[in-house]
């Protein structure tokens, strides 16, 4: 009887040298054992072969592309090769923490209704050879379809999922010649299914420097992104003009310092995605919870307009959802009419 490894490490390597030798080290030294690494060198010009070459553990499966296939086709490649019953992506120039794959599986197992998950990071700073502080973008799970609407919410060394979603779902390139972003287009179609999550604990070191992807194709990517997003508003039979698809993405960022005008758009474009997805009922209860939670974290932090912000709250239908609670409200009141006071007392 054949025993198969339980997570299969992706790993695409594209002129990985100075890098991948750290990338591969750091799955040899997770605390859990049961683990195939595949590793698509993705006809490399540079000594990534060589550096892959000095490891000798029979875990790790290599393939070498007979010509550069970019990307995607490289991802596709390695989950075609996977067996084990979860899959975890590592990019060949960021490092797991020890614990990554033990702390993910045991997650995994016991919420089987869950699809992925990711994990906290820092970001390895190259030039300085330093890390920045731990980021984790932690929500509500059942958040994370509303949220994905916005912007993607994953680093993609961080993620874990089940195998099978993958291998029926694929990396899709939806830039002719070009696919930065692509995991961004997969999380998406995860969470039309299953259940995503961030685990609040740091996990992955995420490396930064100007030969990565996220550097050599930052335009593309913001390209690839602008693509994703508006697919997913067809699906509400949204097609935006540039006004408002600008208005639509600076939700994602939306906390302090906004002008009010901008707010009041905000107040508006949040209506009428609602007002669409209860026609079309695209997403569940949770996507108006998310937004009325968002709604009140916007006019928490701009507080400092006073009554102008209070008026501009409480004439949305989101103000009033059982998301937020009478306390905060009455917190939101307050702050609002002592900042109010404030200014009048200036006067």
């Amino acid at each position: 009887m054949t025993e198969y490894p339980f997570v299969s490490v992706n790993m695409a390597a594209y002129n990985a040298a100075p890098y991948i030798a750290e990338a591969i080290q750091s799955v040899i030294n997770q605390t859990f054992q049961n683990w195939e690494l595949i590793i698509i060198n993705d006809c490399s010009t540079d000594n990534t072969a060589t550096e892959i070459a000095k490891f000798s553990d029979p875990r790790i499966k290599v393939f070498h592309n007979e010509q550069n296939e970019g990307i995607v086709y490289t991802r596709n490649r390695a989950l075609h090769y996977s067996q084990g019953k979860y899959i975890a992506v590592l990019d060949a120039d960021d490092v797991f923490l020890p614990e990554k794959l033990a702390v993910q599986v045991n997650f995994m197992e016991n919420h089987p209704d869950y699809g992925m998950t990711g994990t906290a990071f820092q970001i390895i700073y190259q030039e300085q050879k330093t890390l920045s502080k731990i980021y984790c973008w932690y929500a509500k799970a059942e958040y994370f379809p509303a949220i994905l609407l916005f912007n993607n919410y994953f680093v993609h060394s961080s993620a874990m999922f089940k195998t099978e979603l993958a291998k029926n779902i694929l990396y899709k390139p939806l830039i002719k010649g070009c696919a930065p972003g692509e995991e961004y287009q997969l999380f998406v179609e995860i969470a039309r299914s299953h259940k995503l999550y961030n685990i609040n604990r740091e996990l992955v070191h995420y490396r930064q420097h100007e030969l990565g992807i996220s550097k050599v194709r930052e335009d593309k990517i913001k390209e690839y992104i602008d693509i994703i997003v508006k697919s997913q508003l067809k699906r509400l039979n949204i097609i935006p003009d540039q006004v408002q698809f600008e208005l639509h993405k600076s939700i994602h960022f939306a906390f302090s310092d906004l002008e009010m005008n901008h707010i009041s758009n905000i107040k508006k474009w949040m209506n009428y995605l609602i007002r669409q997805n209860n026609k079309l009922l695209v997403y569940d209860n949770f996507f108006e919870e998310y937004l009325a939670r968002k709604w009140y974290d916007i006019a928490k932090f701009n507080a400092n307009y006073g009554l102008k912000m209070l008026l501009t709250y409480f004439t949305s239908p989101l103000s009033w959802h059982k998301a937020v609670t009478w306390t905060e409200r009455k917190f939101l009141i307050e702050r609002c009419l002592y900042e109010f006071k404030i200014r009048v007392l200036k006067k």
